[in-house]
């Protein structure tokens, strides 16, 4: 996953990711990529 690679490089992002609800739209677009 090409953002995830992304915020993998920095915990503090990874942190604020994981914390999106799987249903945002930034993970509906990440998978869809993915």
């Amino acid at each position: 996953m090409l953002v995830k690679n992304v915020f993998r490089q920095n915990s503090f992002y990874t942190a604020l990711y994981q914390m999106i609800p799987d249903n945002h739209i930034l993970k509906q677009i990440d998978s869809a990529i993915d």
